[in-house]
């Protein structure tokens, strides 16, 4: 953020630090140490939430509410950005706030399309795929092709973006991050139906629920001309 407009960056800033700051951008976790030092200073205070919540957590609406109005009293923040309009407007908050998507990695170029797909790629922490590992595997070891998680992403014909949970916050909150990548690359999604994925959603995506979506989705992208128009 800082090197996008020229900013000198400090992290983890103290008191006279901050005093010589304009503004102080607090991102994700903030402790208390780190509040306390940003009010000292009496500079403004914005909190960039990401994904602050514990993970990973399996809260239904009322629990992720009571964090988040927990965390809003403690923080104090001047102004918030959000990681996705739900998650803005679930917290009705009344200063200065925005809903900023997640951008996708600079490194990352669209292709030209392969005549056959050969690589299904997951980029991520594996223990958030859940069942949808076994799943996907069964699926394109039936076509032979071959589940990528964490290579490179650049040698992908079709990418996977999808979480195993039924918590609120992962529905509702978690940034599009993976998808941000996908579009990137030019490629097709296969996504879980969660708010960040739809709110950046471009026509890309196959939105799965069950394990017959993920062999629907496959079988639609074997044609060459499919992933050419996506």
């Amino acid at each position: 953020m800082g090197g996008a407009i020229g900013a000198e960056v400090l992290l983890e800033a103290e008191t006279y630090d901050c005093r010589e700051a304009q503004i102080i951008v607090c991102i994700k976790r903030v402790p208390d140490r780190l509040v306390n030092t940003v009010k000292a200073s009496g500079r403004p205070l914005v909190w960039d939430v990401v994904d602050a919540y514990p993970q990973p957590n399996s809260w239904n609406r009322d629990q992720c509410m009571a964090w988040l109005y927990g965390e809003l009293r403690r923080i104090q923040p001047d102004a918030v950005v959000w990681p996705t309009e739900r998650m803005m407007r679930d917290a009705d908050f009344a200063g200065p706030q925005i809903a900023i998507p997640h951008h996708a990695w600079a490194k990352y170029q669209a292709y030209p399309v392969r005549d056959k797909v050969r690589i299904v790629g997951y980029e991520g922490a594996e223990n958030y795929l859940g069942r949808w590992r076994s799943i996907v595997q069964r699926e394109c070891d039936k076509r032979g092709w071959v589940f990528q998680i964490n290579g490179d992403m650049q040698n992908a014909d079709i990418g996977i973006a999808l979480r195993d949970g039924e918590g609120y916050a992962q529905k509702n909150w978690k940034p599009g991050t993976k998808l941000a990548n996908i579009q990137a690359l030019g490629i097709p999604a296969l996504c879980s139906p969660e708010a960040g994925y739809r709110e950046i959603a471009n026509g890309s995506e196959h939105w799965i629920k069950t394990a017959d979506d993920v062999a629907i989705a496959f079988s639609s992208l074997e044609s060459s001309c499919a992933r050419e128009v996506i």
